[in-house]
């Protein structure tokens, strides 16, 4: 039961949420868009994780659902999206994820998040503004 998180990022809470994840979910992968390829025939559940910038999930994670978009069909999927403005997710999600992998999909949350100008500072908590219980929560779906 190989998962893994893949995952976009610009103000660093998303990369913070996969942090989380991976230490709630034990033996995943972790695969940064923006650095890495991801070989997603090698997992049967798979995580999908990118900050949102006026009302768009971020690029990576964009080009990334379109390119496999058939392959995710066919693996249990949860997606998640780090917002400061946790009331437009339905919106967020409507717009940005296509109809058949939104109904495929394990779960979709928000995790919270921060606007890029906000972001904690060197030395302050980096969760802040983050929905740790959230998280959690949606960690427990990918471990059984």
């Amino acid at each position: 039961m190989a998962v893994l998180l893949l995952y976009a990022t610009k103000t660093g809470a998303t990369a913070q949420c996969i942090k989380v994840l991976s230490e709630e979910i034990p033996q995943c992968t972790i695969c940064n868009l923006e650095a890495d390829k991801a070989a997603i025939e090698d997992f049967d559940r798979i995580i999908l994780g990118a900050g949102v910038r006026d009302g768009r999930i971020y690029k990576p994670l964009r080009d990334f659902i379109k390119k496999n978009h058939a392959a995710l069909l066919n693996k249990r999927v949860g997606v998640f999206i780090c917002n400061e403005k946790p009331k437009e997710t339905e919106d967020i999600l409507e717009r940005n994820i296509p109809a058949a992998l939104k109904e495929a999909a394990i779960c979709m949350e928000s995790f919270g998040g921060y606007k890029a100008y906000a972001a904690p500072k060197e030395g302050a908590d980096p969760l802040k503004g983050i929905f740790v219980d959230r998280i959690k929560a949606f960690s427990e779906k990918f471990k059984t």
